[in-house]
């Protein structure tokens, strides 16, 4: 992710944008608790997108997630994982620093973390990760 990818994401202005974040681990056996941990992040965001919506107008939004989240492959995980879902995207990042466990639903997508993170990486790293992505990424408008 550059800093190109952070402002196109910064720019997506459609509510609800639901941005997941959680902390991932590398190897196993400790890789094994983060298909959980996400289960339980997106249960979290369905709940409140439920809470907020109902079912009718937060299905194409919901779809998104779930086929986003279901299609990652957590054997290949960096330090970090953020997803960014609306009606019209699913993106996940796999990062290479640990970020906390969060849910925003917001008309933004929450993209402090990167800028952060982008901001203290040295110039010829900005780029993460330096290897390719294990899961599909859907993007219409990102």
């Amino acid at each position: 992710m550059d800093r190109h990818q952070i402002r196109l994401l910064q720019q997506n202005r459609a509510y609800p944008a639901v941005t997941i974040t959680l902390p991932t681990h590398r190897t196993s056996p400790e890789n094994r608790q983060d298909p959980i941990r996400l289960k339980n992040l997106v249960q979290e965001a369905t709940d409140r997108l439920m809470g907020e919506f109902g079912k009718r107008e937060a299905a194409p939004v919901l779809t998104r997630l779930h086929r986003l989240a279901d299609g990652i492959d957590h054997r290949y995980g960096l330090d970090g994982l953020a997803l960014f879902v609306n009606a019209d995207s699913a993106r996940a990042v796999p990062l290479p620093f640990t970020l906390r466990e969060r849910v925003v639903v917001d008309e933004t997508f929450f993209t402090r973390d990167l800028v952060f993170a982008m901001n203290r990486t040295p110039r010829s790293r900005r780029s993460w990760p330096g290897t390719p992505c294990p899961w599909p990424s859907s993007a219409s408008t990102v």
